[in-house]
């Protein structure tokens, strides 16, 4: 199981610190092995308040993955879609390592057991399939965002 983080972290006031470190380690008292006595006050705690959660259980098939998000920041959606492009031949689907595309015109991903792997994204013969979010993931597997 992995879950990302993702938002902007501000340091809690230094008034904090020492009382929010104490809380982290009374929570999780293995750290006291790793940070004895007061080696745990070179730590800073700080605080997300803003920002989204990714949960992804790759040990179930088809795996789970779920988006949350914290405080008032919404929730960006990423991965694929099928435009109304699709002209129905399967090709995705087939392809699809977790079985999750549906059968339709336009088919449809289930975003809940995607990989966000692309390979419906590559193999369209019609190029129907979009990417949703940051088409950096795109380039840094060789891949080209469509323009």
């Amino acid at each position: 199981m992995t879950s990302r983080l993702m938002g902007r972290a501000e340091r809690l006031a230094d008034a904090e610190q020492h009382t929010m470190i104490d809380r982290i380690f009374e929570e999780n008292p293995s750290m006291n092995e790793v940070y004895p006595g007061e080696t745990r006050y070179i730590l800073e705690a700080f605080v997300i308040a803003e920002g989204s959660i990714e949960f992804f259980d790759l040990g179930k098939s088809p795996i789970c993955r779920e988006s949350l998000a914290l405080g008032k920041a919404p929730v960006t959606e990423k991965g694929f879609f099928i435009t109304e492009a699709c002209i129905g031949c399967g090709t995705c689907a087939s392809l699809c390592p977790q079985q999750c595309i549906e059968d339709g015109t336009p088919y449809v991903i289930d975003a809940a057991h995607c990989l966000h792997c692309g390979l419906c994204y590559e193999s369209c013969p019609v190029e129907a399939i979009e990417r949703l979010g940051n088409v950096r993931a795109l380039r840094i597997w060789g891949r080209q965002p469509r323009s």
